[in-house]
């Protein structure tokens, strides 16, 4: 059971900031930021990187599989619907950690330490200058009623404060369930998202330049599905911030049932 109490208290040190310690470890600090100790465990992003998925070459990562080294020249050449996605960490580590204390342990209050990453990634990529809105990825309501809380949501509301930029929470919604895409491979995720995804407010978003926001960004199956409703209803271009992406998932280049590599 999720505890709403808590999640209620801790929204508010959210909203109105609350002193103390690390929210990750305890240490003594500001509780919306992540102590040293917490910031080295994360890997992080750096130049050089992809220019469309910001990942990093294989050199560059913790983790390099056979399949990563083949496939990180190619990425750039997989078209998108959004115009670019940043992300300040590697989902490895601590910062998959982070990610799943988060969505599956309810641990909300360390949203203003990932969010304060989040946006000074969008600031120092220029991402922030492009955008004049932002809304975050929906959940399905059946998966928010279980869950009692939107992961993406909380990060939107977070960044855009810290960017000043306007936050339009309800743009997007999720109207068919497409489950965990966990051990889908990444066309199949492709087709389960595509259609999965409306635009709610189509005359709030015309002619906006969009930060969409969520957790972290995989294949971008659900990045895409979220960024053509939009592009669909009138959004004139789609710019996506995470805060962790995969950069060695092999999933994305599972193969099929009879040898070859997925593209």
């Amino acid at each position: 059971m999720v505890d709403t109490a808590r999640i209620r208290r801790i929204a508010l040190d959210i909203l109105f900031g609350a002193e103390g310690s690390c929210p990750v470890c305890g240490r003594s600090g500001r509780s919306q930021s992540l102590c040293s100790e917490c910031m080295a465990l994360i890997p992080m992003t750096r130049p050089p990187t992809n220019l469309i998925c910001n990942t990093p070459p294989p050199a560059c990562t913790p983790s390099h599989t056979a399949a990563h080294r083949a496939r990180w020249p190619d990425r750039s050449a997989i078209r998108h619907d959004s115009e670019s996605t940043r992300e300040p960490a590697i989902y490895e580590g601590a910062a998959r950690q982070h990610v799943h204390d988060l969505k599956y342990r309810a641990r909300v209050e360390i949203v203003p330490a990932l969010s304060d990453l989040m946006a000074h990634c969008a600031i120092n990529t220029g991402m922030a200058d492009s955008c004049d809105c932002a809304t975050p990825v929906p959940l399905h309501p059946d998966r928010l009623i279980r869950r009692g809380f939107n992961q993406a949501g909380l990060l939107a509301r977070s960044v855009s404060s810290l960017l000043g930029i306007t936050l339009i929470p309800g743009a997007l919604a999720r109207h068919a369930s497409t489950g965990t895409q966990t051990f889908l491979d990444r066309r199949h995720r492709r087709d389960n998202v595509l259609r999965a995804f409306v635009c709610d407010e189509p005359a709030r978003m015309a002619g906006r330049t969009i930060m969409l926001i969520d957790d972290v960004l995989t294949s971008g199956a659900t990045a895409d599905g979220c960024a053509r409703a939009l592009l669909r209803s009138g959004a004139s271009k789609v710019y996506v911030l995470t805060f962790a992406v995969s950069v060695a998932d092999a999933r994305d280049w599972a193969p099929r049932r009879g040898g070859a590599l997925r593209a």
